[in-house]
């Protein structure tokens, strides 16, 4: 039997990620990553892919990202195993010991329990061979519906809509993107879609796909039949934990349930990514939170308590950001639904600036929301959106967020300032928008 010191179990980001930081700190540790699938595509990319903005090579993630540490990726599932004389089986019967276990399996597309689920054309684009007969089947149709507005639903929409369909975005919410954003700001994201020629069908619940052999109709709850080639399911994802009982893991709904040190209860036993269960930051209750950055966090963190360096994952700050055909949102921290749901009460800072200086050529509107807890002033969340790019701002405040900063340290924080590359100096996005929350003291 093979033994490795560490064995990481999926192909994803956490998994090579770790395996990098385990590498870096001993390069003679050996280690291999076990998957399911021979190449594997990358999941944030897949609407540029199925759009044809990405070739399909430059879509699928390099395999020399693991081998070039000298390690092997082995496509064999793991199924089983025995924690106490510590190997794995895989799917093939085969057996390999480890030192340390690590799980980093991810999520796989989930499809609701909707009546005609199983017909043709009810597409997946999780796996690379979902991807591969997408991509073949879109080229032959023109109607589509897109089943939930969440991030990767929205962003499929407007692929799709740039290929040239005719697409209909059903979403259970009365808004897109879950109705977690502010309303102004959700308001101008919809005007956008429905700009760009996106039927929207909101606070709309499918009840069944109809079709003979193939998918040719969603029926709606209150009765509707929107007609379609085929269905698209952005329904959302769930864990890929069907080997957890196997080996002693407790889980829940979101996933394999691990301590600040990612220690699953059961010795040597790890979990990062995806198909863990993930906690809010601030309020330490369990929150969704699948999203690679928070992937690629946890595996540097684990990376470094296996050098020795303990350091706790204390939970998800949700620092996440779209593009829609020129318009941008981002956001991070609780919105104020989720402070709301919490009881936690606030103070909330609006701001209407700019992408870059007004007096020039070129400049966008800009919208930003600070969200404040109305005692401590610590800073909870923010939202922004414009046709502009905010990924700078969004990491900011996140890590302000992280810092446990309030009112006051935000107002005097540090930013610069360029007439080409920001707003004017007195406009600091976040500045700007928490002078008016300074405004309700």
């Amino acid at each position: 039997m093979e033994r490795f010191d560490v064995i990481l179990v999926g192909g994803g980001p956490a998994s090579r990620i770790l395996n990098k930081y385990i590498k870096m700190a001993n390069k003679e540790i050996k280690t291999a990553v076990f998957r399911d699938e021979g190449r594997i595509v990358n999941h944030c990319g897949t609407p540029y892919i199925v759009e044809k903005v990405i070739p399909w090579e430059k879509g699928l993630i390099k395999e020399e990202l693991v081998t070039r540490f000298g390690t092997p990726i082995i496509v064999d599932r793991v199924i089983d195993g025995n924690t106490e004389e510590k190997y794995v089986v895989t799917e093939s019967g085969k057996k390999y010991g480890y030192g340390k276990l690590v799980f980093a399996t991810g999520t796989d597309q989930f499809i609701p329990p909707i009546e005609g689920k199983d017909l043709k054309n009810i597409l997946k684009i999780r796996k690379t061979k979902d991807v591969k007969e997408s991509i073949k089947l879109l080229e032959t149709i023109t109607d589509i519906v897109v089943l939930g507005a969440g991030f990767i639903g929205l962003e499929f929409a407007i692929s799709l809509k740039n290929m040239g369909k005719n697409v209909t975005l059903i979403e259970l919410a009365p808004h897109v993107m879950g109705d977690r954003l502010d309303e102004g700001f959700i308001s101008d994201v919809e005007a956008h879609l429905k700009g760009l020629g996106i039927n929207l069908m909101l606070g709309a619940k499918a009840v069944k796909f109809g079709g003979t052999d193939t998918v040719e109709y969603v029926e709606l709850e209150d009765g509707t039949i929107v007609n379609t080639q085929a269905v698209l399911s952005a329904a959302g994802v769930k864990p890929i934990v069907d080997y957890a009982e196997k080996f002693g893991l407790t889980v829940t709904s979101q996933g394999i349930v691990v301590n600040e040190y990612f220690e699953t209860g059961v010795p040597d036993v790890y979990a990062i990514g995806d198909c863990t269960e993930t906690k809010s930051y601030i309020t330490g209750k369990p929150i969704p939170g699948k999203l690679g950055s928070n992937a690629g966090q946890m595996a540097r963190l684990l990376g470094l308590n296996f050098r020795g360096v303990k350091k706790p994952y204390e939970g998800v700050i949700n620092a996440a950001i779209t593009h829609l055909h020129g318009l941008s949102i981002a956001s991070a921290g609780l919105s104020e639904k989720d402070t709301k749901e919490n009881g936690i009460k606030t103070i909330i800072g609006y701001g209407d600036s700019f992408s870059i200086y007004a007096n020039m050529p070129g400049t966008e509107k800009v919208k930003i929301k600070m969200i404040y807890e109305k005692d401590s002033l610590k800073l909870l969340g923010t939202e922004i959106i414009g046709k502009f790019n905010p990924a700078g701002f969004i990491e900011a405040t996140a890590q302000l967020i992280y810092m446990k900063a309030d009112l006051y340290d935000v107002i005097g924080s540090h930013y610069s300032s360029h007439p080409e590359l920001t707003p004017k100096t007195s406009h600091s996005y976040m500045v700007f928008a928490s002078e008016s929350a300074l405004k309700q003291l």
